[in-house]
C-alpha cells in the first residue's frame, strides 16, 4: 500500500481519538520518496529565554510513500510519529528520543489496540516492499 495524505489523515484523526482523547492538534501531513525513514515528526525548536526551556512549533507529520508497505505497517508509523507528537506537544520530558515515557506510551497504545509499534523498523535483505 502507498498512503495517500487523505488516507493518512484518515488515521491520524481515528488513532487521536482512540489513543489520544482526542488532543492533538491537527498537523500538517507530507508525503515522502526518502530511502532512510517511513515515518518522522519535524518541528522547530525555540529556547523561551537564553537559559529557559525549549518549546516546539511547525510541525510536519512526513510519512514514506517509497515503498509499497502492508497497511498495518503504515498505521503503526503513523502512531509512532504521533507518540512524538504527542510529548512534543505537550512540552513533556523524555530521558531520549525513545526513552522511558515514549516507550510507555507505545506500550500502553500497543496493549489497548492489539497494535505492533517499534521503536524502530529496518527493511530486511530480501524482503522488498518496492
Amino acid at each position: 500500500m502507498h498512503p495517500t495524505i487523505p488516507y493518512i489523515q484518515s488515521c491520524f484523526d481515528e488513532f487521536n481519538t482512540r489513543f489520544f482523547s482526542g488532543a492533538l492538534p491537527p498537523v500538517p501531513i507530507k508525503l515522502s520518496n526518502a530511502r532512510t525513514f517511513l515515518g518522522k515528526l519535524t518541528f522547530v525548536k525555540h529556547r523561551k529565554w537564553p537559559f529557559g526551556a525549549w518549546t516546539y512549533d511547525h510541525f510536519v507529520l512526513r510519512i514514506n510513500t517509497r515503498f509499497d508497505l502492508p497497511e498495518e505497517l503504515i498505521q503503526d508509523t503513523i502512531l509512532h510519529e504521533m507518540i512524538h507528537y504527542y510529548i512534543a506537544v505537550n512540552q513533556l520530558h523524555d530521558t531520549s528520543t525513545h526513552g522511558k515515557l515514549f516507550r510507555r506510551e507505545m506500550a500502553r497504545i500497543n496493549a489497548e489496540g492489539n497494535r505492533h509499534i517499534t521503536v524502530s523498523y529496518r527493511l530486511e535483505p530480501g524482503k522488498n516492499f518496492t
